[in-house]
């Protein structure tokens, strides 16, 4: 929350909503890849980043505090409660195998953006050196 910023001030997001909002906005995956990481269907992974995206924008507009909390989660590593069904959480292996895809895949993306950048860059500078040089 920003400082000085009342609790009352404060729009309150659920772990779960943060977490769609980092792998859909952040990671840059797509929704369903974004929904088996976390072990959801397509439509709540929609209802938690539309929630989310739209109390980040009142944050920012209204200039209120974002509190983090709440929300039915577990970490990696936790066990999974006996009344949860194990087979319908995809497991950490695939999740880590997942996640690795992806950041592979973001970073020939990134490494091809600046392929790009560098080759827009040379070719104005060579334009700029044949001009210099017909003068």
């Amino acid at each position: 929350m920003p400082e000085g910023c009342p609790r009352i001030e404060a729009i309150s997001m659920s772990l779960e909503e943060l977490e769609a909002l980092r792998l859909v906005d952040l990671l840059d995956l797509d929704q369903e890849e974004a929904a088996f990481y976390m072990g959801i269907s397509r439509k709540a992974l929609w209802n938690d980043l539309m929630n989310a995206r739209k109390k980040v924008a009142a944050c920012l507009v209204y200039g209120m505090g974002l509190r983090i909390d709440g929300g039915s989660y577990l970490l990696r590593g936790e066990e999974i409660p006996e009344e949860t069904d194990q087979n319908s959480r995809p497991s950490e292996s695939e999740l880590m195998q997942r996640e690795l895809l992806q950041l592979r895949s973001r970073l020939d993306y990134l490494s091809n953006k600046i392929a790009e950048i560098d080759r827009t860059k040379k070719n104005e500078s060579d334009s700029v050196a044949q001009s210099k040089n017909r003068i």
